[in-house]
């Protein structure tokens, strides 16, 4: 015959895990937010503009905006979105970040961007936008392989504004 005691332990021990594993389901009514709470289903990008000197630039930030919104479950239409963006680039230069003997051997992608959201006839405007993050590239070797690390850093600094800028857009309209 089983002690009773440790039947009870056992039932006890059941109980305690069904309530652990129901607890993070069950939690405190928090909610991730998704486009499923946003007032708008769909975005139209307009024709990116570029105001620096760095050829192709509107072109890499539009497709970074448009894989982000996309990422993010939200339509990207060419025309009648339920937003509207107008983006334009500012600023695009090149920092050195370290140099040996005088030779540059590292360099910082610095790139400024301006946003302008309207919906329904209300404008909100992001300046200055940035990465977050600092972006280099390391410009040592060939001038083709250094071209080519610039052109990669410049790829990811377009992915991590256009990441910033529509997790700004998200936030404002999740409130």
């Amino acid at each position: 015959m089983k002690n009773p005691k440790f039947k009870l332990q056992n039932l006890l021990n059941a109980a305690w895990l069904i309530i652990i594993l129901l607890f993070p389901v069950s939690s405190c009514g928090y909610k991730i937010i998704g486009s499923e709470f946003l007032t708008f289903k769909s975005v139209t990008i307009k024709p990116v503009q570029n105001r620096t000197y760095e050829p192709g630039l509107e072109e890499r930030m539009h497709n970074a905006l448009s894989n982000e919104f996309i990422k993010q479950g939200i339509e990207v239409k060419a025309a009648n979105g339920d937003v509207e963006l107008q983006t334009v680039i500012t600023t695009f230069a090149l920092g050195a970040v370290g140099a040996v003997n005088e030779t540059i051997k590292e360099q910082e992608v610095i790139m400024y961007v301006d946003i302008k959201v309207t919906d329904n006839g209300n404008i909100t405007e992001f300046r200055s936008m940035r990465s977050p993050i600092k972006i280099t590239f390391q410009s040592t070797g060939t001038v083709s392989e250094s071209v080519a690390h610039k052109e990669k850093a410049t790829d990811k600094a377009c992915r991590e504004i256009a990441r910033e800028m529509v997790s700004r857009i998200i936030i404002k309209y999740a409130k």
